[in-house]
C-alpha cells in the first residue's frame, strides 16, 4: 500500500523566516495562502493530500484534471503534514540564503549586480551615498526581507521627504538607483542533495511597483531564449552560464534544493545590458508554475500566465481562448494561453 504524503502550502515562509512576531494564524499570511494556495495544483506532479485552507468547487479540480494536472485528495482537518513552499529544515542557513543582504553582497563581490547600491540604515549614510551618483535621480529602498516588490519605496533626489525615508529605514536596507528595466528573467535551477538535476528560464511579467503579475515560458531552455531573442533581440547566453555560476556559489553556501535567481535587462543610453542578480529565493516559486504550463504544451513556441485582480480583468478582459486556472471567488484571478508562432 503507498502512503500519500500530506502537504500545507505556507506561502506565509517568509514571514515564517523574518517576522519576529510571526504566528501562523495571522490573518494577513491565512489570506495570501488562500489566495493562491491553488498553485500547489498547478506544480505538484505526484499523488498526495493536500491539508487544504480554502474550499475548492467540485466543478473546478474537475477542469484541472481534465488539463491533465495531479489534483490531490483534500483534507482541511489533516494531523500531520509537511511544508510545501519552503524547507524548513536548516532555519539560520533558510534566513541566509532567502536574505537580500547576502545575494546583494555576492552579487557586488562578483560584479553580477548592485554595483551602484549601498546597504544603509540610517538617512545620513542615505545622503552620503545619493552624493557618489549625482546624476541619478530615481532611487528604491528595498526590506532585504520581502518578496514580490511588497515594501520596496521608490523617491526622487529632487524631492526628498526625511520623515517619509526614515520611516523605510527599519534596520539594514538595501538601497539602489531605479533602473530603465526592460524585461525579468527567473532562472530556476532544481536541486536535488545538493546536484543540480536541470536549468530552466522564465519571463516574469511584473509591475513597476515590483509585483509580480504572471509570466511567459516555453518548454526548453533554448526554445526560451529564442521566444526572448525574438521578442527583445537579446541573446541570453552570457546569463544562462552566469546564473550557474551563481547557483554554484549558493550550493558552496549550503543550498541543497532548488534555487531561483532573478534577474533583469535594462536600457542603459540606449543600450541593452544585463543585471544578473537581483535576488535568490531558496524554496518553490512562481517560475515553476510557468515551466509547468510550458511542458504541457511542448509544440508551442511559449506559454503565457496572467495574475491580476478580477476587477482589472473585468476592465480590460482577455480573449476566449485564455483558459483560466484559478478558482472561483479569489480576489486575484490568473489564465494562460499557449502560442504558436508559425
Amino acid at each position: 500500500m503507498v502512503v500519500l504524503k500530506t502537504y500545507k502550502v505556507d506561502l506565509d515562509y517568509e514571514a515564517f523566516l523574518f517576522d519576529p512576531e510571526y504566528r501562523e494564524d495571522n490573518p494577513s499570511n491565512q489570506k495570501i495562502i488562500r489566495e493562491f494556495e491553488y498553485v500547489f495544483f498547478l506544480i505538484n506532479k505526484e499523488k498526495a493530500i493536500l491539508k487544504n485552507s480554502k474550499i475548492y468547487e467540485q466543478s473546478y479540480l474537475e477542469s484541472l484534471k481534465k488539463l491533465d494536472f495531479v489534483v490531490p485528495k483534500l483534507n482541511p482537518n489533516a494531523e500531520k503534514s509537511e511544508y510545501w513552499w519552503g524547507r524548513h529544515a536548516n532555519i539560520e542557513l533558510e534566513r541566509t540564503l532567502n536574505s537580500k543582504l547576502t545575494s546583494a553582497q555576492i552579487a557586488f563581490e562578483n560584479h553580477w549586480g548592485f554595483q551602484e547600491g549601498a546597504i544603509v540604515e540610517t538617512f545620513a549614510e542615505l545622503l552620503t551615498h545619493l552624493k557618489k551618483f549625482p546624476k541619478k535621480e530615481k532611487w528604491i529602498i528595498k526590506r532585504p526581507y520581502s518578496f514580490s516588490g511588497i515594501g520596496h519605496n521608490q523617491f526622487r533626489t529632487d524631492s526628498l521627504d526625511e520623515s517619509h525615508l526614515k520611516k523605510n529605514l527599519v534596520g539594514k536596507v538595501l538601497l539602489e538607483p531605479v533602473y530603465e528595466r526592460v524585461f525579468d528573467i527567473g532562472t530556476t535551477f532544481e536541486v536535488v542533495d545538493g546536484i543540480i538535476k536541470r536549468q530552466f528560464m522564465v519571463e516574469n511579467f511584473n509591475t513597476q511597483t515590483g509585483n509580480f503579475s504572471g509570466g511567459a515560458g516555453a518548454s526548453n531552455v533554448d526554445k526560451f531564449k529564442k521566444y526572448i531573442f525574438q521578442k527583445y533581440a537579446y541573446s541570453l547566453e552570457e546569463l544562462q552560464q552566469t546564473t550557474l555560476k551563481i547557483a554554484q556559489t549558493y550550493l558552496k553556501l549550503g543550498a541543497v534544493s532548488n534555487i531561483q535567481i532573478d534577474s533583469f535587462v535594462y536600457c542603459d543610453e540606449g543600450m541593452l545590458k544585463t543585471y544578473a542578480l537581483v535576488e535568490v529565493n531558496y524554496r518553490k516559486t512562481m517560475g515553476l508554475v510557468i515551466q509547468s504550463l510550458a511542458e504541457k504544451y511542448p509544440e508551442a513556441d511559449w506559454v503565457e500566465w496572467r495574475v491580476k485582480s478580477a476587477k482589472n480583468f473585468k476592465t480590460n478582459p482577455l480573449d476566449p481562448d485564455w483558459i483560466k486556472i484559478s478558482p472561483e471567488g479569489n480576489h486575484f484571478q490568473s489564465f494562460f494561453k499557449a502560442i504558436y508562432f508559425s
